[in-house]
């Protein structure tokens, strides 16, 4: 989606993303985004994901949490209202992300918030803990925030080899489930999913729903049926297992936020061109 920020919003962003962001899942991609937006009738437009504005949301807040000129700024970006659905209160969003999978946290401190409330309408249902003062405070819905943290890279494979589609060796955190135990949510909330082409027929009868970054790594990619199966489940990419490993390794680190490796190190040597798409 097309969001268009002001200088102000985004020079802000920038500032806090180039030293030193907490690690939410979007922000990587969102300092990209920012970095390469082109400025029209004094409006930055920029292309997010949901991810993106809900780190953009949850880094404006945190980055002028204080009183001053930048808290403006802040308040004006509105994630409820970008995303939807418009009449959702701000703790009923809190409770919606919660509910699919977000930490709930402190918007000054980045603590974890609880939601414990006292009553049913408890105007500060959430709590932090202090451990360094071994106290809890309450805190109201204004003063927390969804953050989406970061997943390992889902691994789908009915295989029992400890590393069925040939990433080995691989810093980037990795859960690897059988095509009928993993839920729907490690599915949604997982940064990047890898199928085991072995494991497509159980994993087609899941009926998941259609999602970015789904790759398919296959044993023979001279299959005539390879590709088309690919583009029934919409996957952006059919690999050879144990090759396109330096693309490979780019997208996973991409899409874990570039947590586990500097990118730096990922770009010295040979880097292979993206695999063809599947045509969905």
């Amino acid at each position: 989606m097309l969001v268009r920020l002001s200088p102000a919003q985004r020079d802000l962003l920038l500032d806090h993303l180039h030293f030193g962001s907490r690690p939410v899942r979007g922000s990587h991609t969102l300092r990209t985004a920012l970095d390469t937006a082109t400025l029209a009738d004094q409006r930055y437009g920029v292309d997010m994901s949901a991810e993106m504005v809900e780190a953009a949301s949850f880094l404006l807040r945190f980055a002028s949490a204080g009183d001053g000129p930048r808290r403006e700024d802040s308040r004006s970006f509105d994630a409820a209202y970008i995303l939807g659905p418009r009449q959702q209160t701000h703790r009923e969003r809190l409770m919606s992300a919660l509910a699919a999978g977000a930490e709930i946290r402190e918007v000054r401190s980045f603590h974890d918030a609880a939601h414990r409330p006292r009553h049913g309408n408890d105007p500060e249902p959430w709590v932090i803990t202090d451990t360094a003062l071994n106290a809890e405070f309450r805190l109201p819905d204004d003063d927390v925030h969804p953050v989406w943290p970061l997943q390992p890279v889902l691994v789908i494979s009915d295989s029992l080899s400890d590393d069925p589609v040939g990433l080995h060796p691989c810093r980037v955190p990795l859960r690897h489930l059988p095509s009928v135990l993993f839920t729907a949510k490690e599915y949604q909330l997982a940064p990047l999913v890898l199928l085991d082409d072995r494991s497509y027929a159980t994993f087609k009868l899941r009926h998941m729903p259609r999602r970015p970054g789904l790759i398919v790594v296959c044993a023979d990619l001279d299959d005539a049926s390879t590709y088309p199966r690919g583009a029934v489940i919409a996957a952006e990419a059919v690999l050879r297992a144990g090759q396109d490993l330096s693309w490979l390794h780019l997208r996973m680190h991409d899409a874990t936020e570039c947590q586990y490796l500097p990118l730096d190190d990922l770009l010295t040597g040979d880097i292979s061109d993206p695999p063809p798409p599947t045509g969905n």
